[in-house]
């Protein structure tokens, strides 16, 4: 029998209990070693995050500074070329401790904005200015490159140095009429009873209303509120909603509908400067309510400033948000129809014996009148042969004498609103009980530089109503395919808008209100119910231009008219074509055509709306692109 010993146990016992305390040692020092490397790297971490977040600081500070620098210089050259890198340094200050308290141990070590290359290297003379990167051919959109960049270090317990935060800033631009529509309103309805197609982008800056099946986007729609599928709550003409006869995909791209976007803007003029009154949806409390007339709204834009009050549209000595500063001419019309002619920016009146005065002039016809039945009034107008104006730019008798070849730029202006005054309607005398404007006639061919390829623009305080074709080539017996086109379904079938061998010329026409009359309009039958009572018969008529106008916002009285009548209508255009080649900006309310749509009397067209791809490189005369100010990418070293 086989025996064991009570020592050889125990000693077995002991080898084993040295060798467990043996392993558990190690564990223990590994579980310390990983400990003491995990605290290592978490303060490494919290050091860090403390560096980069207080060069974050230090950066967003130079930027303020440096978007300030650039938005307020009165130097037309750095407001062009952008700032040198000797003035910035001589502008930009890094925040003191008691504006942005640096974290415990990290100090700033360096900070730069230095001017750079679309490539975002840095131009390192003291004169150096940013070199534009053109995104199109447009001269006016280019962006401009900063290079910023913060070095600090921190003393703590593991710090692994110094850290560079670095972010380039960009200056860009975009042409106020980048977009076939741009609403600075609250709330922007669409909803026509006729077909209308939208060929362009669409930026709506508040609420969509879309409830007809009439409507057909055919590109992209965004939104910076809500969009609804019906009428708004107080619209008196809201039927069922048609939408979604036939689904959604009758009216959209459903794998891009309308959506939310981007906040986007036209002016430089900060927005929160407006009086509020005049930038929300009603109307009715379109009164200022900061005593500061020069602030009323974007309707500013084609008012004169009060001298006596601050001007927030003059951005800076040299360059004012005022369509009439920008004027090559200004003609205004008094009560008795006297005609008063300003070049440029000179106080004093031409003499009538100028060659200048007496071309214009010769454009002018005064002491008429149409019946606008939305009006309700004998609307007095000064009407403006724009080929007469074309044939005396194009002589050289009348000049673009303001804003450096940007083309010709009218600002037309009859005085006598709101004051009751006898004129002519035909062989008629009628009362024009306060409703004045200016019509644009013969404007089939506008004045156009081929040499820099500068157009047209026509800018007014009152009412504006276009007769006929503009800017197609028209002269009445040669009409552009979209004239002579039975009804065209758009993209499908896309007639020509202009005659063969017309070039289109960059053109806007703005007023307080902006009317289309067709190519068979006559002002003497402009009190005509015509067979089917909605006015006078129209025929299919093509306007290529920007059109930007007022609204009558809807009320619990009257539907807005929505966008489908945003260009408003006297005549039954039953069955026939409106196309648009250009771009809308609904940006105000009207001020003194403030007839409600519920009044009004026409037949709608079919309505083929394009977005003009020549507003994308070329802003038509008068216009100043609008600035951007960004952030690039946040780089770390």
């Amino acid at each position: 029998m086989k025996t064991f010993s009570s020592h050889s146990t125990a000693g077995s016992t002991l080898i084993v209990v040295m060798v467990t305390m043996l392993v558990v040692s190690a564990l223990v020092g590994v579980a310390l070693n990983v400990t003491t490397f995990n605290a290592r790297m978490a303060q490494h971490s919290v050091v860090r995050a403390q560096e980069i977040a207080y060069a974050d600081g230090v950066l967003e500070s130079l930027f303020d500074q440096w978007r300030q620098a650039l938005t307020t210089t009165t130097n037309t050259n750095d407001r062009n070329n952008g700032l040198t890198n000797a003035e910035l340094q001589s502008i930009l200050t890094v925040p003191t401790s008691s504006q942005l308290s640096p974290p415990p141990n990290v100090t700033l070590v360096s900070w730069s904005v230095q001017a750079a290359d679309p490539l975002l290297s840095p131009l390192t003379a003291s004169t150096a200015t940013p070199t534009p990167e053109n995104g199109t051919k447009s001269s006016l959109i280019s962006r401009l490159n900063y290079l910023a960049a913060v070095t600090v270090q921190s003393s703590a317990p593991g710090s692994s140095g110094t850290v560079t935060v670095q972010r380039n800033f960009v200056r860009g631009g975009r042409n106020f009429f980048a977009n076939f529509m741009f609403s600075a309103q609250p709330i922007t309805e669409f909803h026509p009873g006729a077909p209308m197609y939208v060929n362009g982008t669409c930026y709506i800056g508040g609420d969509l209303y879309t409830a007809t099946n009439n409507l057909h986007f055919l590109q992209d729609v965004s939104f910076t509120g809500s969009q609804y599928l019906t009428y708004r709550s107080n619209d008196p003409h809201a039927i069922t909603p048609t939408i979604t006869t036939g689904g959604l995909g009758d009216n959209w791209n459903l794998a891009n509908p309308p959506h939310v976007g981007q906040s986007q803007k036209l002016f430089d003029v900060p927005f929160t400067s407006l009086d509020p009154n005049f930038t929300d949806d009603p109307i009715s409390n379109d009164v200022d309510s900061d005593g500061n007339p020069n602030n009323n709204g974007y309707h500013e834009i084609i008012e004169e400033a009060n001298t006596a009050y601050p001007d927030v549209l003059q951005l800076d000595p040299a360059l004012s948000e005022r369509l009439v500063n920008s004027a090559d001419y200004r003609i205004y019309v008094n009560s008795a129809n006297a005609v008063s002619i300003y070049k440029g920016t000179s106080t004093t009146p031409l003499l009538a014996t100028s060659a200048e005065y007496v071309a214009i002039n010769a454009a002018l016809t005064t002491n008429t009148a149409l019946y606008d039945q939305r009006q309700g009034d004998n609307v007095r107008t000064v009407s403006v042969n724009v080929g007469t104006i074309a044939s005396a730019y194009s002589a050289g008798t009348i000049t673009d004498n303001v804003n450096g070849n940007d083309g010709l730029t009218l600002y037309i202006a009859d005085t006598s609103y709101g004051t009751s005054v006898s004129t002519k309607l035909g062989a008629t005398t009628v009362t024009s009980s306060k409703s004045r404007a200016v019509k644009l006639t013969n404007g089939g061919k506008l004045p156009y530089n081929a040499s820099n390829g500068t157009g047209f623009t026509v800018v007014s305080p009152n009412a504006v109503y276009i007769q006929g074709d503009y800017n197609t080539g028209y002269t009445g017996a040669t009409k552009p395919a979209t004239d002579t086109a039975t009804t065209y379904t758009p993209p499908t079938v896309n007639p020509s808008p202009v005659v063969v061998g017309y070039t289109k010329a960059p053109a806007a026409v703005i007023g307080d209100a902006i009317n289309i009359l067709s190519n068979a309009w006559s002002d003497a039958n402009s009190t005509s119910s015509g067979p089917s009572g909605n006015g006078p018969a129209a025929t299919s008529t093509t306007v290529n231009c920007a059109i930007l106008g007022g609204t009558v916002p809807t009320s619990t009285s009257s539907y807005s008219g929505g966008i489908e009548n945003y260009s408003r209508f006297l005549e039954d255009w039953s069955g026939v074509n409106f196309t648009i080649y250009g771009a809308l900006a609904p940006l105000y309310d009207s001020e003194q055509a403030t007839g409600t749509w519920s009044s009004a009397r026409y037949s709608p067209p079919n309505r083929c709306w394009y977005y003009d791809s020549l507003l994308q490189d070329s802003n038509p005369p008068g216009f100043h692109v609008a600035r951007t100010y960004e952030r690039g990418i946040r780089v770390i070293r």
